[in-house]
């Protein structure tokens, strides 16, 4: 269910503290039936749904600034995660300086908030009015109304100024469904690139999905933006010290979850242009998987330089080579065998290895994983993994310890 407009404004008025305050049953109905007793059936609905998008807000945000939020199921989807908001506010408030920053499309505000917690003065803009009524209660619950000066505006008829820095967060949906494609972005193409062009540096907040050719010929420099694993956006900067076709693979290593802190990072840069191609050869004692960021940004012969590592199968994004990947950048896998990749031989050697847990990582070749895992996980205390891929026309196993 979608909170209204009218939901919205209640659950942001006096009536509703209350009722968000008061300690609820897990279980939906019978929370209802207590709500009911304070409010009408719309309002208990209300409440009951901004508690769960709260308890799910945290999973992107810190626990006291989710356990205030005004946000509806759509606004939550959008927004970004604290740790990458106060990654971009500390690279854009460099690119301000005093001037301030406008953020544009600003949606539930997280970016917004990032750049006001640095004592930045920001302009946030959205045409939507749940938007609107969300971003100034969420700036008055996180003491940051002084800085923040929230419009409701289309941001296609802005007079922006022409030396401004900006963030953009263009909508991405088309049709109710997310899109990766700009084809499908509003404010539309020409307005963006327009932007770019006419402003005195930014940053737009695009789909890490995306495929980055949209951006062939933008005076923008690209960087993917990776924590926990996944690549959770991809960000295209323009102005101060961005340089147009380069490349940069970040991933969110420690903190940047708190309000206005900066988080630590890794990085490996590149450029668009074709890279040289490291060297081909055997197998050494480490197969290295690089990070998803730099898988997205096309960095990993960069990262292969960078490090001293080679390709062991031409086209292959796993590298090897005789030291681990001392970096967040890339994991490290410790080969203890090398096989065909038949099940019945892998499973002989995991059980000689004393294997337990077993994961598997194929590349190259379709494979039931969840399967697999079952059937070769062993009853031994190592856990290990198997790297399971194709050398030419035949499939090849590495079974190797994470490290």
């Amino acid at each position: 269910m979608s909170l209204t407009l009218e939901q919205l404004e209640f659950l942001a008025s006096e009536a509703a503290e209350p009722l968000l305050a008061m300690d609820l049953p897990t279980e939906p109905l019978a929370a209802q039936t207590k709500l009911r007793k304070q409010c009408d059936a719309a309002q208990a609905t209300a409440v009951g749904r901004l508690k769960e998008l709260r308890r799910r807000a945290v999973e992107k945000l810190p626990a006291s600034l989710a356990a205030g939020l005004l946000v509806t199921d759509v606004l939550l989807q959008q927004a970004s995660g604290m740790s990458e908001a106060n990654l971009k506010a500390g690279r854009l408030v460099r690119l301000a300086g005093a001037c301030g920053v406008w953020d544009l499309c600003s949606g539930l505000g997280v970016d917004a908030l990032a750049l006001a917690a640095t004592d930045c003065d920001v302009t946030a803009c959205d045409l939507s009015d749940a938007a609107v009524l969300c971003m100034r209660y969420n700036a008055r619950q996180a003491g940051l109304t002084g800085r923040l000066d929230v419009r409701q505006a289309d941001v296609t008829g802005l007079e922006v100024p022409a030396d401004a820095v900006v963030h953009i967060d263009p909508d991405r949906r088309d049709g109710g469904r997310r899109s990766v494609s700009m084809a499908d972005y509003s404010p539309a193409v020409p307005f963006l690139r327009s932007l770019v062009e006419a402003t005195g540096g930014g940053c737009m907040k695009l789909s890490a999905a995306m495929d980055a050719a949209e951006l062939d010929g933008w005076p923008v420099e690209l960087e993917w933006i990776s924590r926990g694993g996944t690549c959770r956006q991809l960000l295209a900067w323009w102005g101060g010290d961005a340089v147009g076709g380069r490349r940069k693979a970040t991933v969110i290593v420690a903190g940047g979850e708190a309000l206005g802190d900066l988080p630590e990072t890794a990085s490996v840069v590149g450029s668009s242009a074709t890279t040289d191609a490291p060297t081909v050869g055997a197998v050494g004692e480490w197969i290295i998987e690089p990070d998803p960021a730099v898988l997205a940004a096309d960095l990993t012969d960069a990262l292969a330089a960078e490090f001293g590592w080679r390709r062991f199968q031409p086209g292959l994004d796993w590298l090897t080579g005789e030291v681990r990947a001392e970096t967040p950048l890339a994991a490290s896998f410790r080969v203890l065998r090398e096989m065909p990749g038949r099940e019945q031989d892998i499973a002989r050697a995991l059980r000689e290895l004393d294997a337990g847990l077993v994961e598997i990582k194929p590349r190259g070749v379709r494979l039931d994983t969840d399967r697999l895992q079952r059937r070769l996980r062993g009853r031994g205390s190592r856990a290990l993994a198997v790297l399971w891929t194709r050398r030419d026309e035949r499939q090849v196993a590495f079974i190797a310890e994470r490290v």
